[in-house]
């Protein structure tokens, strides 16, 4: 009988008021969790990217040059010569020499030299019988030497100052990987740059390297510089000059 009771028990609908009440709880707590997601995603910081700084210096004169050991050492070969002692000179009495005749004004000639016997008109007294009159013109002066063809070495000033680039834009400078780009720390490199009449780039030369990690950029990032045309008495000329690349990560 209590089975049958709850079975036939009346099912009472659900009121008004408390539909509303799940609908407004079901969409309160649906709009805290898209204002929570729409605030973590806002409040992400992007991570800055690393800046680069690239300074070009003149790169220190090169020391002089040894002197020769050969000079050096046949100096000290040479044996030191003994003092002689001074002996005294002895007086010499000059010989009188006779004078020369001098010419009569009786017998000077004033009219036109005689001939003499296998001479020519026009010749001159004592020369060469068989020679050319009037004599043969001397050799012609040895030419000017030839101008060196290769390229002029001049300094970094000079050479900074043919620049028409900007070694600081993008596409000009070397570039550090990003774990050296966050050390701080500064990176030089020595190189040699050579470029033609026209202003192009013709070889660079990595005299002293960097790191291994940016070494293998230099000669593709430097190749694309551009110079104005070297003027030497006027005319454009190849040159070289030794370059001190910084580069620095911070």
């Amino acid at each position: 009988m209590a089975f049958e009771a709850i079975l036939s028990e009346e099912r009472t609908q659900p009121k008004r008021w408390q539909r509303v009440m799940l609908i407004a709880s079901v969409g309160l707590h649906a709009a805290a969790l898209v204002a929570g997601i729409v605030h973590s995603i806002w409040q992400v910081e992007e991570m800055p990217l690393p800046s680069l700084q690239v300074m070009l210096t003149e790169a220190p004169p090169p020391p002089p040059p040894p002197p020769p050991a050969g000079r050096k050492k046949s100096a000290e070969s040479r044996p030191k010569s003994r003092p002689t002692e001074a002996k005294p000179q002895e007086l010499q009495v000059p010989k009188e020499t006779p004078d020369a005749p001098k010419p009569d004004a009786e017998t000077a000639d004033d009219g036109p030299d005689e001939a003499q016997p296998g001479g020519v008109v026009g010749g001159v007294e004592g020369g060469v019988q068989g020679g050319v009159v009037g004599g043969v013109v001397g050799s012609p002066a040895p030419p000017p030497p030839a101008k060196p063809t290769g390229p002029k070495m001049v300094s970094a000033t000079i050479a900074r100052g043919q620049l028409l680039i900007n070694p600081n834009e993008e596409r000009y400078r070397v570039k550090l990987p990003p774990p050296l780009a966050r050390s701080g720390e500064t990176y030089v490199a020595m190189l040699k740059v050579c470029v033609s009449a026209q202003g192009t780039v013709t070889g660079v030369q990595l005299m002293k390297g960097a790191t291994p990690a940016i070494d293998g950029q230099f000669p593709s990032v430097i190749g694309r510089w551009r110079y104005r045309p070297l003027l030497a008495d006027g005319v454009p000329t190849p040159f070289c000059y030794p370059l001190r690349y910084e580069v620095s990560g911070r």
